[in-house]
């Protein structure tokens, strides 16, 4: 394993470390390019804490559940370590990050495209919070062939302590049986790949029901013939009809720049008592300036929080290692007694100043949100807005502030937050129950 840079990030200001599981794990499926080579899984290991802490990857074989390759290592307090290949060429397997201080965050991609565009594609970290329960099903949607995109691999990924029996069903909308797909063994605590993707390569707008008799997860990987770009589909605990009003309109318009894509499918948070917030970091190939940020996201609307109900729920911060000056969006809805949703940045501002947005709405528990933040620095406006349906419901816009018209964006990407920790200063409150799905963000860089 290649240890390829170690950076200083601007991690002071979150107030407390990520709560994690002990062992996080990472499938490696080795994807392939368009023109046939491998690509590497590449990793982000944070800490946000103010001491040092030491981890342990192991690299558990995908046919027989061997640990083999295990390496140790430090994360320097308030630092992050990238490794530009989380295993040799042709490894592929379930790595596991042991982390005994909890105390760490672990961000995984692959990066693919074709010329100046490049496309992350996020790979789950799995976690005991996030593995499927024995017994349970969960959806992988739009698995199969849509336009020049078609599925090359399915991942089968048994966390528990003995051999699991998996079965994966094509289904319908409204979860009838369309055909099996298989019934398989994968060893315990190891991944199984199937290249034919057990019949789901070319199945058209296909939906796969994965269960098995152990904890575990499922993954597929898509390829694009045209663009050049590989994505994975993670698992959903529902069948998504909001697939496609994601689709709803186009990509932010590029006037012949380059863009910079990332996407974590599925569903990647649950607020929990013992998870309340997640942090995801958004790659890019080196610092660089950009004209536009777009930022989107479905959000299931969970309980209000009792502490405050018409206090901060936070739906997304988005921002550049750190909060003053540096925000490109920050989004939160407000419960009874408040109802609204208000949307804000700070980018180059002095502090305490800021422009924002406040929109008068209500959020239904149990009702899915999809929401859209475009930054555009050439018009120096921002485009907020909240769509049900693919139909826009609330939207508005405010200023933009970034200097000279671009927005700077460093080396270690942006920062994305989803939720507020539990016991965050009033008004800010963290959303129990919430979700977080299907997260993109395009950075549109100006051609040099």
């Amino acid at each position: 394993m290649k240890k390829s840079l170690a950076c200083a990030l601007s991690l002071s200001a979150l107030s407390l470390a990520p709560i994690h599981a002990a062992t996080v794990y990472v499938p490696l499926l080795d994807p392939v390019n368009a023109t046939g080579s491998p690509l590497a899984t590449q990793l982000w290991i944070s800490n946000y804490d103010g001491v040092a802490r030491p981890y342990t990857t192991t690299l558990l074989s995908d046919q027989d559940g061997v640990e083999a390759k295990a390496a140790s290592s430090t994360v320097p307090a308030r630092r992050a370590v990238f490794l530009d290949r989380a295993a040799a060429q042709g490894e592929t397997g379930l790595l596991a990050i042991d982390d005994d201080s909890e105390a760490l965050l672990v961000d995984a991609w692959v990066k693919s495209g074709r010329g100046q565009n490049l496309h992350y594609a996020g790979l789950p970290v799995i976690t005991s919070e996030t593995q499927a329960a024995a017994g349970s099903a969960i959806y992988l949607n739009g698995v199969g062939k849509s336009g020049s995109r078609d599925v090359t691999q399915l991942a089968l990924i048994n966390l528990g302590d003995a051999v699991s029996q998996c079965q994966v069903d094509v289904v319908a909308e409204d979860g009838s049986l369309v055909r099996n797909a298989g019934s398989v063994e994968v060893p315990a605590k190891s991944m199984s790949r199937f290249e034919d993707a057990l019949g789901l390569r070319g199945e058209p707008a296909a939906t796969a029901q994965v269960s098995c008799d152990q904890p575990f997860y499922a993954v597929a990987a898509l390829a694009d013939s045209k663009t050049a770009e590989v994505s994975f589909v993670n698992p959903s605990e529902t069948i998504e009809a909001a697939a496609k009003a994601r689709r709803r309109k186009p990509p932010a318009s590029t006037g012949g720049n380059s863009v910079i894509t990332f996407d974590q499918n599925g569903l990647f948070h649950t607020a929990t008592p013992t998870n309340a917030k997640k942090i995801l970091r958004v790659p890019v190939p080196q610092t660089l300036n950009a004209t536009k940020v777009l930022a989107e996201f479905d959000v299931v609307a969970g309980p209000w929080n009792p502490r405050l109900p018409k206090g901060a729920h936070n739906l997304i911060f988005l921002h550049r290692g750190k909060f003053r000056s540096n925000t490109l969006a920050n989004i939160n809805a407000f419960g009874p007694g408040n109802n609204k949703a208000k949307a804000a940045q700070n980018v180059d501002l002095p502090a305490h100043y800021s422009t924002s947005v406040q929109l008068g709405f209500t959020f239904q528990q149990g009702q899915t949100y999809h929401i859209s933040s475009l930054y555009d620095a050439a018009t120096q406006k921002v485009t907020f807005g909240i769509y049900q349906n693919g139909n826009l419901v609330k939207g508005g816009q405010y200023q933009a502030t970034s200097r000279n018209r671009l927005i700077s964006v460093p080396g270690t990407g942006l920062v994305a937050e989803f939720g507020n920790y539990n016991n965050q200063f009033l008004p800010e409150v963290s959303s129990l129950g919430w979700k977080f799905a299907n997260f993109h963000v395009e950075i549109v860089r100006p051609n040099s």
